[in-house]
Formats: C-alpha cells, sequence, structure tokens
C-alpha cells in the first residue's frame, strides 16, 4: 500500500512573541488605510464649502427678492416703486421734430406722463402699446389734464428725428398730448433705462425684447406706476388723478 507524505508543519511562532514579518499584500494595503482616514478631513471641507456657497445664494436671493418676497422682476420694481427708488434723470431728449423733450417737469405743466419704451420697427409689444395709447390721447382730446404721453426709442441706431415722425404719424400721434422722442446718446439711454428699472435685451434677429409696460412718471420723473397689458384706463385714470393734486 502506497502512503501519501503528510504536508511540513508550520513554522513555530518566534521566541517572545515577535511579530511576524508583514505580507508584500499586507504591506500595499497600509498606505490606502492612511488615505482612507484623511477622508473625513477631506469630506469636512468640501461640506464647509458648500454650505458657504448656499449661505451665499441664500443671501443673494434675500437681496433681490426683497426678503423672498418679490420673484418676478417687475414685482421687485413695484417694490422699489414704493420706496421711491426710481426716477427718470434730467436729461434731455430729442422729439420727432428735433426740438428737445423732457420727462421730468420740476414745475412745468404736465404734472403726469405716461411713458412706454418702444423702437419704430417693433413688431409686436409696440403696436400694442401704440393702440393703447391712441386711446390715451383720445380720451384726453376729449376730457383734457395735465397728463402727456411719452413714447420714448432706445434704438438710437435707426430711429432719428424723420423715422420718429414717420412713426408718429402712422400712429396719428398729436404733438399736444403725445410726443415721440429718442435720447441724445447711448449713454443718456442706457441711464434713462436703468434709472426706471427698464430692460432691453437683443433678440439676436436685430429686434430686441423689453418690458411692455406703461410707466407713470410724476413731474420731478419719479415712477409711481407700472400698467400691464389692457390697464391703459387704470393708468390714465391713476394720471389724472395725480395731475389733480395741488
Amino acid at each position: 500500500m502506497r502512503t501519501t507524505p503528510l504536508p511540513p508543519a508550520p513554522p513555530a511562532p518566534a521566541p517572545g512573541g515577535a511579530a511576524r514579518a508583514a505580507s508584500p499584500r499586507q504591506a500595499l494595503a497600509r498606505p490606502g488605510r492612511r488615505r482612507r482616514q484623511a477622508l473625513p478631513a477631506a469630506a469636512w471641507v468640501s461640506a464647509t464649502l458648500c454650505l458657504l456657497m448656499l449661505a451665499g445664494l441664500g443671501a443673494g436671493l434675500h437681496h433681490w427678492t426683497a426678503g423672498f418676497e418679490a420673484w418676478t422682476y417687475e414685482a421687485r420694481r413695484e417694490r422699489q416703486i414704493d420706496a421711491g427708488l426710481l426716477r427718470a434723470p434730467a436729461l434731455a431728449l430729442r422729439g420727432a421734430d428735433g426740438r428737445p423733450v423732457r420727462l421730468r417737469q420740476d414745475g412745468g405743466a404736465a404734472a403726469a406722463t405716461l411713458v412706454d419704451f418702444i423702437y419704430t420697427r417693433c413688431p409686436g409689444v409696440c403696436r400694442t402699446l401704440g393702440s393703447e395709447f391712441q386711446q390715451m390721447q383720445q380720451q384726453l382730446a376729449e376730457q383734457p389734464a395735465a397728463v402727456r404721453l411719452a413714447s420714448i426709442s432706445f434704438d438710437l441706431a435707426h430711429d432719428d428725428a424723420a423715422a420718429l415722425a414717420r412713426h408718429a404719424a402712422s400712429l396719428r400721434a398729436q404733438p399736444r398730448w403725445w410726443t415721440l422722442a429718442v435720447p441724445d446718446s447711448p449713454a443718456d439711454a442706457q441711464a434713462l433705462l436703468r434709472a426706471l428699472g427698464v430692460v432691453v435685451v437683443p433678440d439676436g434677429q436685430g429686434g430686441w425684447v423689453h418690458n411692455g409696460a406703461i410707466h407713470l412718471l410724476d413731474g420731478q420723473g419719479r415712477l409711481r406706476g407700472l400698467y400691464g397689458f389692457n390697464q391703459w384706463p387704470q393708468a390714465l385714470a391713476d394720471a389724472r388723478a395725480l395731475a389733480s393734486r395741488p
């Protein structure tokens, strides 16, 4: 009968309980343990940065939304109006006849002005505003008041005095009630738009996207009200009331 030899016995532990030498696999694993121990510190740094970013975002939203109460741009403008923060600067505009036009009367005849911002090539919202201004002009002709209408173009590259005159003729604007004008310079245009919170953005097709509201200004150029589509009767009523104040 053949016998199978037994495997050799494992070596006896070293005297005194000395530790065995680490295997190559164990030696490679040790640096990994040190890296895993460093991860919590890196995680704390990342979490802290995220919290700081969220805090900054929250502070920005709190500012731009007026304490998280005004979530649209027009709502924010309404709050600025209530606080008296929006006012047209004292700069001259050029009318369709080439004469200077001022939005701030500072004691002049018109105590209230209803303003829209347009460009004469506008195919959409400006035409709707033009129709509403025609109706307000008719109401003023029938029941006069110290109220005037002003359509201000921000397209200085195309809307010179001749273009404004053609546009005024197409709308049958009567100079007694309704003035079409353009700022003297791009800097004046930007100053006016910025002062009243009007946003004008190129549409990528040669035109512009812009606010389509009617703006009510008092004699000192302060913005007193904003009115959307089909709110022109209220805009005119408020302008009459403002103009009648002593």
